[in-house]
């Protein structure tokens, strides 16, 4: 028997184990998407997709007085991010993700789970498939690309949809409800080089074992960032050893905090005991630094041979200063909401290929001029290295309405279930009501979920028994919504 069937509620643990059981990340959902849709068919229920591939489906009111009741929207996303350990065989292209359950909490084994957002997804297919719950008229939104880009999101169709209330469950947080998000921006900083041959020992550069998480919701948390680790490393270098860059790579997804990094570089043989020396230096202040969360952290030195065409010093130490000067992690505090971050910046992704280096990053920020204010700084960085600054994919936050209907009825959900008012707050992190809001400009939403922690890292896990309350909660908001 699969591990999720025996748990409870056992409908929204079998649609989460049907979602594992076929590969969806980000830009691959359309087998999961064309699954869903079959069965809504056979349940007949009234189910289409958009141009985008966001899957749309309808159910009429069940129970005595609610189809005298307003719609309600049910939304989540159903890609995920895709991570996995270094010693993972995991395709996902192909592979299914294997849930265990340990202590309490679902896993997957070396990799994502997807509980972000699968979990909040499979509520909603649980109420639009079930024939005993009491509901008013119903639609589930399930979009794609939430991950990267939020394209789903900026393509979806308002005209579609009739509800008066709007339901995310996409929220990581049991006994929050969220009113309001950051938006956010990404920025990339390309620096053209020229290759040539270089001579002096080759060496590869490699930080590992960092903790890793979101961008959004962890960037508070003291992680620390491979790539700044790495950036450490190589502005440390002598400037006499002439020292040269020959390749350089970090990250995947800009919305993960990187754990890993590499570089390689040609450096005069007299020079590597001061590499050596560095390397250790930088490790040791590193875990100094950050504790607990640099337990497994490693730097290797690993010797590939003699040459190796490289970049010039002088572009070698241009990228290494920008790597280093980029601002990354919390730049502003929230004024207005207390514990909760303003502005971010995350250096989440770095490669060299074909004569140009790129850095990229995402910005997040409550309100819209701090991205400005951010973008004008990385330009200055840009301008004093030779770099150039690209931004693209920017998407506004979500505003809270703390006077809203939805909200007062959903805090009496909340308080019929837990026994207490939960806490209303607003997210460091992208959630799709903030694009939603233009589509659907006369909705009003809330967001709530279940507790999942590390997020975006293979650590990732869904708590079992906040599923099984914020699945009470829903249901009991779907009663007494009117």
């Amino acid at each position: 028997m699969h591990p999720l069937h025996s748990l409870q509620p056992q409908a929204v643990w079998q649609w989460f184990a049907d979602i594992c059981a076929i590969p969806h990340p980000t830009y691959q959902e359309a087998a999961l998407a064309e699954m869903i849709v079959r069965r809504a068919r056979e349940k007949g229920l009234e189910v289409r997709q958009d141009e985008k591939g966001n899957v749309y489906i309808r159910k009429p009111a069940h129970g005595a007085g609610m189809a005298d009741k307003p719609s309600v929207i049910l939304q989540g996303h159903i890609d995920m991010v895709a991570q996995k350990t270094p010693d993972s065989p995991h395709n996902f292209a192909t592979d299914p993700i294997r849930p265990q359950i340990i202590d309490g909490w679902v896993h997957a084994t070396q990799t994502t789970l997807g509980a972000d957002n699968g979990i909040g997804s499979a509520m909603g297919l649980a109420v639009a498939f079930a024939d005993d719950i009491e509901h008013p008229p119903l639609e589930v939104l399930l979009t794609l690309e939430e991950e990267i880009g939020m394209d789903g999101a900026r393509k979806m169709r308002g005209d579609w949809l009739q509800g008066r209330y709007l339901i995310n469950l996409d929220t990581e947080e049991a006994g929050c409800v969220y009113v309001g998000c950051a938006g956010g921006r990404d920025a990339d900083l390309r620096l053209p080089f020229v290759t040539e041959a270089a001579e002096g020992q080759h060496w590869r550069i490699e930080v590992a074992g960092m903790h890793g998480g979101h961008s959004g919701i962890d960037i508070h948390r003291g992680y620390g960032n491979a790539i700044k680790v790495l950036a450490d490393i190589l502005v440390r270098l002598p400037a006499e050893s002439g020292w040269r860059l020959a390749a350089c790579h970090s990250g995947e997804l800009r919305n993960v905090i990187p754990s890993k990094a590499e570089a390689e570089i040609v450096l005069p043989a007299a020079f590597a005991p001061a590499l050596e020396q560095i390397a250790a230096a930088v490790l040791a202040e590193t875990r100094e630094e950050l504790g607990q969360f640099a337990d497994a952290l490693t730097i290797q030195l690993a010797p590939l041979g003699q040459g190796a065409a490289a970049a010039s010093h002088t572009d070698s130490r241009r990228m290494a200063d920008l790597l280093a000067a980029i601002p990354d992690g919390v730049l502003k505090w929230s004024g207005e909401f207390d514990g909760v971050v303003d502005t971010s910046n995350c250096l989440s992704v770095v490669h060299t290929r074909d004569g140009q280096f790129t850095a990229s990053m995402l910005l997040r920020s409550l309100r819209e001029r701090p991205k400005d204010d951010v973008c004008r700084l990385l330009g200055s960085l840009a301008r004093l290295a030779g770099a150039s600054l690209h931004t693209e994919q920017d998407y506004t936050g979500w505003e809270p309405h703390m006077s809203s209907v939805l909200l007062q009825k959903t805090a009496e959900a909340f308080a019929a279930v837990r026994g207490e008012q939960p806490q209303i707050e607003v997210v460091h992190a992208g959630l799709e009501c903030g694009l939603m809001q233009k589509h659907l400009p006369n909705t009003e939403m809330i967001s709530f979920g279940p507790t999942i922690k590390g997020a975006h890292s293979p650590k990732e896990k869904v708590e079992i028994s906040t599923v099984e309350e914020c699945w009470r909660i829903l249901l009991e908001l779907l009663k007494c919504i009117d």
